[in-house]
C-alpha cells in the first residue's frame, strides 16, 4: 500500500535497500524475458498472468525511482510498455462492451480501484504501472499512444459522469480505505496519467484521429450529479493541457471541423441545470484553446464568432449580475477578467486608426502610439464589444464597474489600445447610461482623464457625450463629477477652451448657471422638490454651481469668442443677477471679471457699477465684494481702467461715501445702528484702494478725477461720514493746549503707522479719522499694494522703469533725512521718522497730490468735545505726516503747482498767524546751531516768542518756495 500511502498523503514506509532494487530488477528482467521469448507457446490468459506478476515487481523497482531511471536499467521498457497499455485496453472493453454506460463505468471503476492491498488489486497495479510509464518520457508516450492508451481513458473519463452515487457504507464493514478515499485517488492518479500523455502532441492527435478529442469538449460542458464533478473538473484539466502542448495543426483542423466549440456553446445555453460558476468554468477551459490557438491560427476564434460566442458571454454577464450570493459575484469577476484577456488574443496585429491625426484639436506633442507587442494590444474586437454591450445592457453598478474597470485596465496595458479601439466610440457611448449608475461615475471621469493626461490626446466624442450627459442628468452627483473633470480639463490646456464651446459644453453650462439661478430666484418651489432632503440637496446644488462658474471662468479667460458666445447665451445676464446672493457671489464675481477684461466688457463693468449703486447703502458686504472685482481688473488691465473712466466709475465709488453719511457719527441712527463699523472701513478702504488703482498709470484718469469728481469733494463726502466736524479751517489754540508736545502725538504716529495699532482711551471719532487719513495718504502715494515701491515711469529716469503691468522695477534711490538738511526743525523730526515706515529713511513720492490738499482740508474738521488734547495730537501727526511728503525737491515742486500754499493759507491761516500754536520742539542747543537771534529774528524765520519754531509756517514756506514767483 505503499503507493496507496504516498499518494493519499500519508508517511512513507522505509524504502527498499540497493541490494532489494537490484535483485528486484534482476527479476523483472527474468520475467520480462519469459513473457517476450517464451519457451512454449502462450495463451493470452497466460501472458496476462504473467505480465500481472511483473506489474508488481515493477513497481516497487521504479516506484521511488527517478524516470530516467526505467530507461536506462530495463533494456525490454518498449516491450514492456506495449504489453502494459494492450493490457489497460483490453481490461477496459471487456467491462465496457455490450453494457449501459452506467454499468459499464461502475465496472471499469471497480476493477481500477484499490481494494484490501495494491498487489492484489490488479487494476490499481496496471494503473500505478501506466502512471510511471507514462513519466519516462516521448518514446514511452509514443508506444502508449500506438496502443490506444488515451483515447481509450478518454472514454472512460466520458463514462465515469454515469457513476452512480456511492452509499454510505457503515465503518465497522468498511475495508483499510474508506469508499469515498478509493475514489478520490482513482480519480487523481487517472488525471495525473492523462495529463502527462497530453504533455505531448502524439496523444493529441490519436484523440482527433480516433475521433474521441470532441467527448473532451462535450464532457466539460454537460451537467453531470453533483458527486460526480470532479470527473468534470478532470476533463477541463486535461483540455487545458492539451490546449497548451497538443495544439498540432491537424488537431486544430479537427476541432474546427467538428464544431467542438459550437457544440460547448449551444451544452451551455441549453442546460438550465448548470449553476453560474460552472458556466464560467467551463469558458475558462475553451478560453485556453481560444488563447493558444491564436499564436498561430485564426480559426477557433472564427468558429466562436461564428457560433455567437460572444452574444452568449455577454447573455452570461447579464445573467450572473441577477445572482445575490458571493458565488456569483466571484464568476461574474472571473468572468469579465477573462473576456479582459481574450481581447489580446488574435493572429493579425491590429494598427489605430489614421483619422485620429487629422483630429481638429490636438495637445501639443501629441503621436498616434503604436502597438507595444503581442500580450498587451488588443487584437480582438469581439471581445472588447462583449464589454462594451454588457455596460450598455447592465442592471446593476457593480457589473457596469466591472466592465469600466476592465476597459481602463485594457487603456493602460497599451497606450495604442485606446486608439484601436476608438472607431467603437465605448466612452462616447456610455456617458447616456452613466448618470443613472451612480457606482461608476467616478470611474467613468477617470477614464475619460486618463485619455487627456495619460494619452495626450483631446477625446472630443466622449466630451461631446459629457455634454449631452450634462444636458439631460438630473442627478447633482453625477453633474458635479462631470463638471469637477471638465475643470480640471480646461486648466490643463487652452485647448479646451476652444473643445468645450465646439462640443456645446459652453452652452450646457450656461443652462446649468441659468438653472442655479433659477433656483435662488424661487426657492420655495425647490424645497418643496426636495422633501426631507432639502439641506444636503441644496448643497448639491451650490456644489455644483461653484464648479460651473469656476469651469465658466476659465474658458471665458482671454477668449474673446467664448465671451460673445457667453453673453448671446444670456449667461452674461444671468451672472449679473446672481451677485446680489452671498453665496455664489464670489464665483459670479470671478466670471464678471473675465467678461470685463474682453473688449465688449464696457457693459459688463457698468452693469456692475449700477448694481453696487443700486443696492441700499446697508448692504456694504455687497459693495465691497463688487470693488474688490474691479479692483482686482483695474490693476491687471489698462483698458479697464479707460473703461472704467468711461463708464463713470469714479462718479458710481465717489457716491458710495456720499451714501454712507453719517455712518461713522458718534450716535449713528436708523439703519447705520445695526452695521458694525469694521465692514464700514473695510468698504472705505477698498473705496480708497479702486480709486487709486483706477488712476495708476493713467493721466486721463488722474486729471478726470481731478477736475470732474475734485479732491476738495473728496474731503467734503469724507467729512459727511460723520467723525469729523464741520469746521474748514484751523481755530487759534487755547493756552490750556500750548504744550504739546511730540511724545504726545506718538499714540497717533503709532496709528498712522499701523491701523491694527491699539490706542487705549482714545476717542472713537479720533481712532476714525486717524484710518481716513492713512487712507488719503496711501491715496497721494498710491502705496495700497506692492507697487507703491515702485516709481511710476513719468517720475523717474532710472533705466529700469517699472512696467504697467506689474514688472518689478529698480528700487527707487533712497536719501536719509539726517544729511538732506541743516535745519533744526527737520533734525528734530528725526525720531518720528525712524519711529513710522510711512516717514521711513526715504522720502515718499507724491503720485496724486490733490489727496495731500483733502488731508489739509480734513485736518481743521478733526475735533473732540471730549478729548481735545487728543484732537490735538491728531492734527499734529498728520501735519508731520504732510511735512515729510514736502522734503523732497521733486514733491515740493509737485505740490506747489497743486496749490498746497494757497491751501494751507485758506485752511490754516490762524494757525500760522498764531505763534503760540503747538508745533514739535527744537533743543535750544539745536536753535544755536542753526543761529536763531532774538525774537523779531525769530518771528522773521517762523518761530514762536517761546522759541519753538512753526510747523505749518515751514510747511507753507517750502511749498510756497517750490512755486516761482511765490
Amino acid at each position: 500500500m505503499n503507493v496507496v500511502k504516498r499518494i493519499m498523503g500519508r508517511p512513507r514506509q522505509e524504502e527498499c535497500s540497493p541490494q532489494d532494487n537490484a535483485l528486484g530488477l534482476m527479476h523483472l528482467r527474468r520475467l520480462s524475458s519469459e513473457l517476450c521469448h517464451p519457451p512454449r507457446h502462450m495463451t493470452q490468459k497466460e501472458q496476462e498472468e504473467k505480465l500481472y506478476m511483473m506489474l508488481p515487481v515493477f513497481n516497487r523497482v521504479f516506484g521511488n525511482a527517478p524516470p530516467s531511471a526505467m530507461n536506462e536499467k530495463f533494456s525490454d521498457l518498449l516491450q514492456f510498455t506495449t504489453q502494459v497499455s494492450r493490457l489497460m485496453v483490453t481490461e477496459i472493453r471487456r467491462r465496457a462492451s455490450n453494457k449501459s454506460t452506467e454499468a459499464a463505468s461502475r465496472a471499469i471503476v471497480q476493477f481500477l480501484e484499490v481494494n484490501q492491498s495494491e498487489e492484489a488489486s490488479r487494476g490499481w497495479m496496471l494503473l500505478t504501472t501506466i502512471n510511471l510509464l507514462a513519466s519516462s518520457g516521448q518514446k514511452t508516450v509514443d508506444c502508449m499512444t500506438t496502443m490506444s492508451v488515451p483515447s481509450t481513458l478518454v472514454k472512460c473519463l466520458y463514462l465515469f459522469f454515469d457513476l452512480p452515487h456511492m452509499p454510505e457504507v457503515p465503518a465497522a464493514t468498511q475495508t483499510e480505505l474508506p469508499l469515498a478515499d478509493r475514489r478520490a485517488l482513482l480519480q487523481k492518479v487517472f488525471v495525473q496519467i492523462l495529463v502527462k500523455l497530453c504533455s505531448f502532441v502524439s496523444p493529441a492527435e490519436e484523440l482527433a484521429q480516433k475521433d474521441d478529442l470532441q467527448l473532451l469538449f462535450s464532457a466539460i460542458t454537460s451537467w453531470c450529479p453533483p458527486h460526480n464533478l470532479p470527473w468534470r473538473r478532470s476533463a477541463g484539466e486535461v483540455l487545458t493541457t492539451i490546449s497548451g502542448h497538443g495544439l498540432s495543426v491537424n488537431v486544430v483542423k479537427y476541432i474546427h471541423e467538428k464544431e467542438c466549440l459550437s457544440t460547448c456553446i449551444q451544452n451551455m445555453k441549453q442546460s438550465e441545470d448548470l449553476s453560474p460558476l460552472e458556466i464560467v468554468e467551463m469558458f475558462a477551459g475553451l478560453s485556453c484553446f481560444l488563447k493558444d490557438s491564436s499564436d498561430v491560427s485564426q480559426t477557433l476564434l472564427d468558429d466562436f464568432r461564428m457560433c455567437q460566442g460572444y452574444t452568449f458571454l455577454t447573455d452570461v454577464m447579464l445573467k450572473l449580475e441577477q445572482g445575490k450570493g458571493d458565488e456569483s459575484k466571484d464568476a461574474l469577476k472571473d468572468l469579465v477578467n477573462l473576456v479582459t484577456a481574450l481581447t489580446a488574443y488574435g493572429v493579425s496585429e491590429l494598427k489605430p486608426a489614421g483619422l485620429t491625426t487629422g483630429a481638429p484639436f490636438l495637445l501639443p506633442g501629441f503621436v498616434v502610439p503604436q502597438p507595444s507587442g503581442k500580450g498587451h494590444t488588443v487584437r480582438n474586437i469581439q471581445a472588447f464589444s462583449v464589454l462594451q454591450n454588457a455596460f450598455l445592457k447592465a442592471k446593476t453598478g457593480r457589473l457596469a464597474r466591472m466592465v469600466l474597470e476592465a476597459i481602463g485596465n485594457i487603456y493602460a496595458a497599451d497606450s495604442a489600445n485606446y486608439f484601436i479601439l476608438e472607431a467603437q466610440h465605448a466612452l462616447s457611448q456610455f456617458a447616456e447610461r452613466v448618470p443613472r449608475l451612480p457606482e461608476v461615475q467616478a470611474k467613468y471621469f477617470e477614464l475619460l482623464e486618463f485619455v487627456v493626461f495619460g494619452l495626450n490626446y483631446v477625446p472630443c466624442k466622449e466630451l461631446f457625450g459629457v455634454s449631452v450627459l450634462l444636458k439631460s442628468s438630473a442627478s447633482y452627483g453625477c453633474s458635479t463629477t462631470a463638471t469637477r473633470t471638465l475643470l480640471k480639463l480646461c486648466r490643463h490646456h487652452p485647448v479646451f477652451s476652444d473643445v468645450f464651446r465646439e462640443v456645446g459644453l459652453l452652452e450646457v453650462l450656461v443652462n446649468l448657471l441659468h438653472k442655479y439661478a433659477a433656483l435662488l430666484k424661487d426657492p420655495t418651489q425647490a424645497q418643496s422638490e426636495q422633501g426631507d432632503s432639502k439641506n444636503s440637496v441644496a448643497e448639491e446644488q451650490k456644489q455644483l454651481a461653484w464648479l460651473v462658474m469656476e469651469t465658466l471662468t476659465v474658458l471665458l479667460q482671454g477668449s474673446n469668442t467664448n465671451a460673445g458666445l457667453f453673453r448671446e447665451f444670456g449667461g452674461a445676464r444671468c451672472v449679473h443677477n446672481i451677485v446680489k446672493y452671498r453665496q455664489c457671489r464670489e464665483h459670479a464675481l470671478m466670471i464678471i471679471q473675465q467678461l470685463v477684461l474682453t473688449p465688449s466688457g464696457d457693459d459688463d463693468m457698468g452693469t456692475l457699477l449700477g448694481l453696487m449703486h443700486s443696492a441700499p447703502s446697508t448692504e456694504l458686504q455687497l459693495k465691497t465684494d463688487i470693488l474688490r472685482a474691479l479692483l482686482a481688473v483695474l490693476r491687471e488691465s489698462h483698458r479697464t481702467r479707460t473703461v472704467f473712466r468711461k463708464v463713470g466709475g469714479f462718479v458710481y465709488v465717489t457716491s458710495l461715501l456720499v451714501a454712507m453719511e453719517r455712518s461713522l457719527g458718534p450716535r449713528p441712527s436708523g439703519s447705520w445702528e445695526r452695521v458694525n463699523h469694521n465692514q464700514v472701513f473695510e468698504l472705505l478702504h477698498t473705496v480708497f484702494c479702486t480709486l487709486t488703482a483706477a488712476m495708476r498709470y493713467e493721466p486721463a484718469n488722474s486729471h478726470f478725477f481731478r477736475t470732474e469728481i475734485q479732491y476738495e469733494k473728496l474731503a467734503d463726502a469724507v467729512r459727511l461720514l460723520g467723525c469729523f466736524s464741520e469746521a474748514k479751517k484751523l481755530v487759534a489754540s487755547s493756552s490750556a493746549h500750548a504744550a504739546t508736545t511730540p511724545s504726545n502725538a506718538q499714540p497717533f504716529q503709532r496709528l498712522l503707522e499701523d491701523e491694527a495699532a491699539g490706542a487705549d482711551g482714545m476717542c472713537p471719532a479720533l481712532l476714525h479719522c486717524s484710518k481716513l487719513f492713512i487712507y488719503l495718504y496711501k491715496m497721494a502715494t498710491d502705496s495700497f499694494d506692492s507697487r507703491a515701491e515702485q516709481v511710476p515711469p513719468c517720475l523717474s529716469h532710472e533705466t529700469s522703469l517699472p512696467s504697467p503691468w506689474g514688472t518689478p522695477a529698480l528700487a527707487r534711490k533712497r536719501h536719509g533725512y539726517q544729511g538732506s538738511s541743516s535745519s533744526a526743525p527737520v533734525r528734530a523730526l528725526t525720531d518720528l521718522h525712524l519711529a513710522n515706515p510711512l516717514l521711513h529713511a526715504s522720502d515718499p513720492v507724491v503720485i496724486h497730490p490733490g489727496a495731500v490738499l483733502a488731508m489739509l482740508d480734513l485736518l481743521a474738521s478733526v475735533s473732540s468735545d471730549a478729548q481735545p488734547e487728543h484732537a490735538l495730537d491728531l492734527q499734529l501727526a498728520v501735519a508731520n505726516m504732510v511735512q515729510v511728503l514736502v522734503h523732497s525737491e521733486r514733491n515740493q515742486q509737485v505740490l506747489g503747482e497743486a496749490g498746497l500754499h494757497s491751501r494751507l493759507l485758506q485752511r490754516c491761516a490762524s494757525a500760522l498767524a498764531d505763534e503760540e500754536h503747538p508745533a514739535p520742539p527744537a533743543a535750544p542747543a539745536d536753535l544755536r546751531e542753526a543761529g536763531v537771534p532774538g525774537p523779531a529774528a525769530r518771528r522773521a524765520a517762523g518761530v514762536s516768542a517761546s522759541g519753538k519754531p512753526s510747523e505749518l509756517w515751514r510747511l507753507g514756506q517750502e511749498a510756497s518756495e517750490a512755486v516761482p514767483g511765490s
